[in-house]
């Protein structure tokens, strides 16, 4: 067992086998359980040049997300020509957010005119850190923006709000297209720059969506900016009034304090819930011993209803705007 145990949290020979040209064994190294390991084993394979090239094509169909972020960081430090149609494939079709991030860099790093496109094209992904990793490649790549909708993804990808503020109207429809993104941060900013620019019948509309928005922050944002984008003080409410209602169910309140009395107020958010629990659990648990199973819950329930309905009206008045 010792033996076994030695074997496997033994650290490999990276410097050997990068010495030894041993790309197949490199590969492998990057679905290492050590974080460590992987990058020190990409790093070796990008140090092999273009010989690596072929086998680190292959491992970006693996199925390790760590195998396959590997390879490509590894292609972005050889910049082989050659890896720049398969990376730009894997920054439109990849799923995972980390690889399609690391792709937008690694082509970057190719110097390769080609790998424009797609990383233009990937300005509007749906995560903003892939977005962020693609105009840092375009920078690298001494891209500029060729009109002004190219310029205000850029700035967008890059948080760049400023700017974004100074292209005024010429912005409004780029960030009309993020008010549905997943960031919340993302969202903030962009209802927020809407409101700087104004006087836009389009931003208007945006705004009055954001109104709905599910996130707290980014409808707060919407009724300042509300009013500069043009909507009326009145149609406020009415705007927020059907925003998804994301607060706590009083009766969910209201049924865990009648059984189980504490609990009703840890899921309203007070820390000290779980500590009444505890007390009335130890209580129920003493009492039982001393007389009964069923007598100790037939004295609690017509207490605990009294702080059900206590809890009931309490979530009722709980903000949830």
């Amino acid at each position: 067992m010792a033996d076994l145990f030695s074997f496997l949290s033994r650290t490999p020979d990276i410097a050997s086998l990068a010495e030894a040209c041993d790309v197949d064994s490199l590969i492998r190294l990057l679905g290492h359980h050590s974080f460590t390991v992987q990058w020190r084993a990409a790093d070796a394979l990008g140090s092999l040049g273009e010989r690596a090239t072929l086998p680190l094509l292959a491992a970006l169909s693996s199925r390790n997300d760590a195998v396959r972020i590997g390879a490509v960081e590894a292609l972005g430090a050889i910049r082989d020509s050659r890896s720049v149609g398969p990376l730009s494939y894997l920054l439109e079709h990849e799923k995972v957010a980390e690889v399609r991030w690391v792709a937008a860099l690694a082509l970057g790093m190719t110097g390769d005119p080609h790998a424009v496109p797609p990383l233009v094209h990937a300005l509007r992904d749906p995560e903003k850190y892939v977005r962020y990793g693609a105009a840092k490649a375009l920078e690298s790549l001494g891209w500029t923006p060729s009109n002004p909708e190219e310029q205000a993804c850029f700035s967008i990808a890059l948080q760049d709000w400023i700017s974004l503020e100074d292209l005024g109207d010429l912005a409004v429809d780029p960030l009309i297209g993020m008010t549905g993104d997943d960031d919340v941060d993302t969202r903030y900013h962009v209802v927020n720059v809407l409101g700087r620019i104004a006087g836009s019948p389009r931003a208007r509309t945006a705004c009055e969506k954001a109104l709905r928005d599910q996130s707290p922050l980014v409808r707060w944002e919407a009724v300042l900016s509300a009013q500069r984008c043009g909507v009326p003080i009145t149609r406020i409410p009415w705007g927020l009034s059907k925003r998804p209602h994301t607060g706590k169910n009083p009766w969910a309140a209201a049924v865990l304090n009648f059984f189980f009395i504490g609990l009703g107020y840890n899921y309203l958010g007070y820390w000290w819930g779980f500590l009444v629990f505890m007390s009335y659990m130890s209580l129920i648990v003493l009492t039982q011993l001393k007389l009964g199973p069923f007598t100790p819950y037939l004295i609690a329930y017509p207490v605990t209803a009294l702080f059900a309905v206590q809890t009931f009206y309490l979530a009722k008045r709980m903000p949830d705007i």
